[in-house]
């Protein structure tokens, strides 16, 4: 029997709720080490560039493991992958408060890093089924913003804990794992609707058993290389996010070369102040383009954002040697527009091009290779940096990357309108041969 519309709505806004508390703890999870990395080193007696091996490790393990946790979030509950790996397992970062050692601290990091790589892919899925494609750029939107949010409260918090006293930085770790734990019995209230069940197509036919009959299988995997929409996303946001590696990973080193001192601090917010404000207006205005426009207006969006935020991020790079106030500017639009192009176009047109028993997995894909390409170039940076200093690295790797991000962006307007229509053709299929199974 179908599942009523409205029982498939209930609770989904509080489970952005719980969803977005968990990407907040995540976000500043992510952060601890690097921030507490200061008085965590002298009060183990470690070298400072073990952070290093540390975080290396940790990026590596995320990547390795997208693949797997996607597959999970497509072929069993996402509610419990949720709940018991983005919760519970993060329980973890609390181990790492009473290390004493590198080997231990190197051993507690590889097994708190397995569960990373869950929470996006999983989201992403369930999303998809929580809300109607006019409404998933805000859904995600409100996500994204309080994850944002979850890194600028990490930079604020975890300084001061760190700074009561030489061993302090422990408390850091107890609060993170604390937050972690909690958020995984939050993300209990989830309302978890069958796949596919915010279809136009399929919801009001759509049952859980309904749904059961299209359950991934690895012979499935294919048919996700068979939608050019899908290659267009994975070109252009792995060199879409060259740039934002390469930008957020020297930020700091670049604005301490400045001669900035504490005022860094100011720059950086506001850079993460303007994305987190964008996520949210992008997200919300791509649903209205979504509603007026729905075949090109999310992609004219996105186009424009990356057109524009080039110029923002060149203005900002080759003007921060001329002041505090250029900077403010040019940061605070770079963060706008950055922003522009993620939860209101991009990741709510791959939902809309992808058959819903296969989202998490496909999103898990282009993570691993889009992180796998960033990793590269922040380390080929490193080389640049030192034959050609921080600023022209970043003139180089930053502006030019999102220029040709923005050409990549380009055959989204021939492939997405057929993927869409054959997206529509397989579930229109679908929705009759649920309603002929009703009718038996």
């Amino acid at each position: 029997m179908a599942v009523p519309p409205s029982s498939r709505a209930k609770r989904r806004w509080l489970s952005i709720f719980s969803l977005s508390a968990a990407a907040f703890v995540d976000s500043s999870e992510n952060q601890a080490i690097s921030i507490l990395w200061p008085k965590m080193y002298p009060a183990l007696g470690l070298r400072e560039g073990q952070l290093g091996p540390v975080l290396g490790i940790s990026d590596l393990i995320r990547t390795l493991t997208l693949p797997f946790w996607g597959w999970a979030a497509d072929r069993f509950s996402r509610k419990a992958l949720l709940v018991g790996i983005t919760g519970l397992w993060g329980g973890w970062t609390l181990v790492i408060a009473f290390v004493q050692n590198f080997s231990q601290l190197l051993t507690v990091r590889i097994l708190s890093s397995l569960g990373l790589g869950v929470l996006w892919p999983t989201a992403f899925s369930l999303l998809s089924d929580l809300f109607e494609s006019r409404r998933r750029g805000i859904a995600a939107g409100i996500m994204t913003a309080v994850s944002y949010c979850g890194t600028l409260a990490a930079f604020v918090v975890l300084p001061i804990l760190g700074n009561i006293n030489p061993d302090s930085w422990r408390l850091g770790f107890i609060v993170m794992g604390v937050a972690s734990i909690l958020t995984g019995f939050l993300l209990l209230v989830i309302d978890e609707p069958p796949r596919g069940a915010a279809e136009p197509e399929l919801k009001e036919v759509i049952s859980e058993e309904a749904a059961a009959r299209y359950a991934f299988r690895l012979g499935d995997l294919p048919a996700i290389a068979r939608v050019r929409s899908w290659w267009v996303l994975l070109f252009q946001n792995s060199v879409d996010n060259i740039a934002m590696a390469v930008l957020f990973g020297w930020s700091f080193v670049w604005l301490n070369s400045l001669g900035l001192g504490d005022r860094a601090f100011i720059v950086v917010v506001l850079l993460t102040l303007g994305t987190l404000t964008g996520h949210l207006f992008f997200g919300w205005l791509g649903d209205r383009l979504e509603r007026r426009f729905p075949t090109y207006g999310r992609a004219t969006m996105a186009l424009v954002g990356l057109t524009l935020t080039a110029p923002a991020l060149a203005a900002f790079i080759s003007l921060g040697s001329r002041g505090l106030v250029p900077l403010m500017l040019f940061g605070a639009l770079a963060g706008l527009g950055i922003s522009s192009v993620d939860t209101g176009a991009r990741w709510p047109m791959a939902q809309g091009i992808l058959r819903p028993e296969l989202r998490a997995t496909s999103r898990a894909a282009l993570d691993m290779v889009i992180g796998a390409t960033g990793s590269l170039f922040m380390t080929l940076s490193g080389l640049l940096v030192d034959v050609y200093g921080v600023t022209t690295t970043l003139l180089l790797l930053v502006p030019l990357p999102k220029l040709i991000a923005a050409l990549l962006w380009l055959p989204m307007f021939r492939t997405y309108p057929a993927d869409r229509a054959a997206l529509h053709q397989v579930l229109t299929g679908r929705r009759r041969e649920m309603a002929g199974q009703d009718r038996d």
